[in-house]
């Protein structure tokens, strides 16, 4: 009796975690270059049929979380996001851009919590339209807009947002081209903070192409302290600020921290088929054995 009430309650999980009916696509800005979003070699658009294994075994780190589940996909988990925010000082009035919004779980919690209204973008149109489907069943339609946009050529005009933010995405992009795209929808002394990862201690090359490899994405590259650093001030940014942390996300505790009982149906979505374990333990052994080396950043600065 224990393993039919077992199954029947995998099975129900399971059902609940299979992607929303199609809907039409959004469509995509005048102004966005769809050609050079493609060049990026890392926005994958999640079929919400079922993948083969030949599939799961492509997609990058970040896509295949979202296949099995999981609303929270940033190197620091709700611990990161909420330290980027700390960052930041955002009235009700702002106007705030996030940038590769994934599900859409951060930008409904950062328009419930700051009272703010929230622009949010991501370069999958499929992950645009979980977004949407998120932020409506939150009744948050009012506050939180989202649409299909690149951060090398946002559809916005000039000097548009008081704040930007976006998580885990400048290391998968041309790093200078989507600064100076941030800047230029910038309020002039409006601020930008992001997570990204960075090498706590400079690998050697192997480790570095590897951990490359298995986050699966040809442009994928982030930089020790100094160098995130760097680039924000090379880029136009001043008052820059950063703060390191370890990697944790991927452990039982970080799990369980940002999905509660969401956990549960990655687990079993996890388990149900060689090709998502495979793919899972690939990722986690490799994150575990290097955790030495591998952190990620909360960045700040603010537009002259």
């Amino acid at each position: 009796m224990l393993a039919i009430g077992y199954r029947k309650s995998l099975q129900r999980i399971m059902q609940e975690t299979v992607y929303p009916p199609t809907r039409t696509a959004p469509a995509i800005p005048a102004r966005v270059n769809k050609s050079a979003t493609m060049d990026t070699g890392c926005a994958q658009q999640l079929s919400r049929t079922k993948l083969t294994a030949g599939q799961i075994a492509e997609l990058n780190a970040y896509d295949f979380m979202a296949h099995l589940g999981k609303q929270i996909i940033n190197p620091g988990g709700k611990t990161g996001r909420d330290q980027m925010l700390a960052a930041l000082v955002i009235p009700p009035t702002a106007r705030l851009l996030e940038i590769g919004c994934g599900t859409g779980v951060n930008a409904c919690y950062i328009a419930r919590t700051y009272g703010c209204n929230v622009t949010a973008v991501d370069i999958s149109t499929s992950m645009v339209e979980r977004a949407r489907n998120v932020i409506r069943s939150a009744h948050l339609e009012n506050n939180v807009l989202c649409h299909y946009a690149d951060i090398n050529d946002l559809p916005f005009v000039d000097n548009e947002f008081d704040f930007i933010i976006c998580q885990a995405v400048l290391m998968f992009v041309d790093q200078p081209a989507a600064l100076t795209e941030v800047r230029r929808v910038l309020k002039p002394s409006g601020q930008f903070a992001a997570v990204e990862f960075n090498w706590r201690v400079i690998p050697l090359p192997a480790l570095r192409d590897s951990t490359y490899r298995i986050c699966g994405c040809h442009t994928l590259k982030f930089h020790s302290s100094a160098g995130w650093l760097d680039l924000f001030k090379a880029n136009g940014f001043n008052h820059t600020e950063l703060i390191q942390q370890p990697f944790r996300m991927l452990r039982i505790a970080g799990f369980l921290r940002d999905e509660g009982f969401n956990s549960l149906k990655i687990l079993a979505r996890a388990l149900a088929r060689w090709a998502n374990l495979k793919r899972m333990m690939q990722i986690w052994r490799h994150f575990s054995r290097h955790q030495d080396y591998i952190g990620y950043v909360i960045l700040s600065g603010r537009k002259p």
